[in-house]
């Protein structure tokens, strides 16, 4: 019987999303070529990479309509072109001028894994996602949550304001992921890159497992796109300017972390999710 794989290779890729969504698959062709050449089996990309979030309403709505299928079907080529799974950060059209806020996962092969539309709408410090966006409804089995399969692991989506509800990471931990993948265009402001890295440790340390995390970078959002370990750690990372950054990831440490740490099957509440 073959054994089963332990480790895998993964990378975060730290990019704006312009106002050129040509340029913007552009660069997510060049460093998804990096991340292959260095091995990576998947690459995430920030939340809304397909195109710039500050425009108006109306304006997102109309380049969503233009966009949205080439812009899936370019990632999905260039998924394929390089032989490793990409997530990224898109829109698709919704109705009365606004936008679903989706991150879409390609495999390997360039076949649609998953297309999560994000969940919590970052209505807070003073900004209205809301505005622009649709809310994702919840169903009875929380189905709305999506898991990938990469290489023998799976990967759970998480959608930048998403990280602040605890909740929502346990329940994918709790539904069979290994390791968790966030996007995002974390907003710049006081103290919010210190809660960005808090926050993203707290769901690995808390979780036991890795934490994939892909930001856009400063002045308008906080860069530090990140790789953490199940114990809290940094293992790979990106600063302020765009780039890749490349890690391996251990399916044996993070087992050995749940042994001396096994606050997972400590629990005494559990719940269920509910529509």
């Amino acid at each position: 019987m073959p054994l089963l794989q332990q480790n895998v290779t993964v990378a975060v890729g730290q990019l704006v999303g312009s106002d050129s969504v040509e340029q913007n698959l552009s660069r997510i062709d060049e460093m998804a070529g990096n991340a292959a050449r260095a091995h990576a089996k998947v690459i995430v990309f920030p939340e809304a990479v397909m195109y710039d979030f500050k425009v108006s309403a109306e304006q997102l709505s109309s380049v969503a309509e233009a966009w949205s299928d080439r812009f899936d079907e370019e990632v999905s080529r260039i998924a394929s072109r390089h032989n490793l799974a990409i997530v990224a950060g898109s829109y698709s059209p919704a109705a009365q001028n606004k936008t679903k806020n989706c991150l879409v996962a390609f495999g390997p092969d360039g076949a649609l894994l998953a297309r999560y539309e994000k969940l919590h709408l970052y209505n807070a410090f003073s900004f209205r996602e809301s505005d622009k966006h649709d809310e994702t409804p919840l169903q009875p089995d929380a189905s709305e949550l999506k898991i990938i399969d990469v290489a023998g692991f799976r990967f759970g989506l998480i959608n930048c304001y998403d990280l602040r509800f605890p909740e929502m990471s346990r329940l994918l931990i709790d539904r069979g992921a290994d390791f968790l993948l966030v996007a995002s265009g974390w907003v710049a402001g006081p103290l919010k890159d210190r809660q960005w890295e808090i926050l993203l440790k707290a769901r690995a340390i808390e979780n036991t497992c890795y934490v994939i995390a892909s930001c856009q970078p400063a002045p308008l959002s906080v860069g530090l796109s990140m790789v953490v370990d199940p114990m809290g750690t940094t293992i790979a990372g990106i600063a302020e300017n765009e780039g890749v950054a490349v890690a391996e990831l251990s399916l044996e440490r993070q087992r050995q972390v749940r042994e001396i740490l096994p606050c997972l099957s400590q629990r005494r509440y559990f719940f269920a999710p509910s529509a």
